[in-house]
């Protein structure tokens, strides 16, 4: 289903496309994802474009002009909002079951309802800027939002007024949820649903469990969770104030003090444990979390033990 032009890749995908009564326009597709890559429809590219998918295994995606080396992992229940000149292609390494909505909005449009929008204008010049995405994770009553607006794909004429309420239901969860982050208020308000905590919270318990094992990478939970590097950061960020990276290398150190303090192995052994198969890395991040490195500390601990052998003498 590989086409050299996007248009004709998007007509061949048979998307079912819709003009709202409030100016917006709609497109959405179910159809199997299967290695090639798929094209949404062309707007007119004065304008952004959101699109809200959902699906289960691996997808990828990025802007039509864009290489594959930019391609992003795309989880499900994932909004993406993009400038209309830029379609966005999907790919996938096996077969799944792709449910994507595109919601249309042309410029006119938003210069009549989100003119005077201050939030809006800051997303809107950073998704100009340098051709960026700006993603969204949608909520449990978001997904049923989502599901229920794709019944375009069934009789769109019978309940266009339906379709239309869902569609702008989403199009403000998108634009709420993303300003405060985009705009840098605190960003610990942006996790403001069920999903998201329980997301964060399922990862960390996994972290718990296996952070020590030296096969343990990020990329196991991105593929455990179906969720993108960039969704975890930001869930990160706003929760402990610093990257899923950061959060498993002090999960590592923190441990790795415990292991010092009781004095039963020599450093190698315990960076080996807490998962370092080099142990200059192991050292380089035990510096740059105590600003001490292992040895010296093990040198503290011992020193502060004799002195309190000998005391007691």
């Amino acid at each position: 289903m590989k086409s050299q032009h996007p248009v004709d890749a998007a007509r061949a995908l048979h998307w079912h496309e819709l003009q709202l009564p409030v100016g917006l326009k709609a497109a959405a597709i179910r159809t199997t994802v299967d290695g090639p890559e798929l094209t949404q429809p062309r707007f007119d590219p004065g304008g952004l474009v959101l699109t809200f998918i959902n699906h289960k295994g691996d997808l990828h995606v990025r802007p039509a002009d864009a290489p594959q080396t930019e391609e992003l992992p795309a989880s499900p229940g994932l909004g993406l909002l993009t400038t209309a000149g830029r379609p966005l292609v999907y790919r996938s390494s096996g077969s799944i079951l792709l449910s994507a909505l595109v919601i249309y909005i042309p410029l006119e449009w938003t210069h009549i309802f989100l003119k005077d929008n201050a939030q809006f204008q800051k997303i809107e010049q950073l998704v100009a800027q340098d051709a960026n995405i700006i993603t969204c994770r949608l909520g449990r009553r978001q997904m049923s939002l989502f599901t229920a607006a794709l019944g375009l794909l069934q009789d769109p004429a019978q309940h266009l007024l339906g379709i239309q309420n869902n569609i702008l239901s989403l199009l403000e969860y998108f634009l709420c949820n993303r300003h405060r982050s985009v705009l840098g208020v605190n960003p610990i308000s942006d996790i403001d649903n069920e999903d998201d905590l329980t997301l964060i919270r399922e990862v960390e318990s996994y972290i718990s469990e296996y952070y020590c094992s030296d096969t343990f990478t990020v990329d196991s939970i991105l593929k455990k969770t179906y969720t993108s590097y960039h969704r975890l950061n930001f869930l990160f960020k706003s929760i402990h104030g610093m990257t899923i990276s950061e959060y498993i290398r002090n999960k590592r150190i923190e441990k790795s003090k415990e292991m010092i303090a009781d004095n039963a192995k020599s450093i190698s052994q315990i960076a080996y444990e807490i998962g370092y198969s080099s142990i200059s890395n192991y050292i380089l991040a035990f510096k740059k979390v105590y600003q001490i490195t292992p040895g010296k500390y093990k040198k503290q601990i011992d020193n502060s033990m004799e002195q309190k052998v000998l005391s007691k003498i």
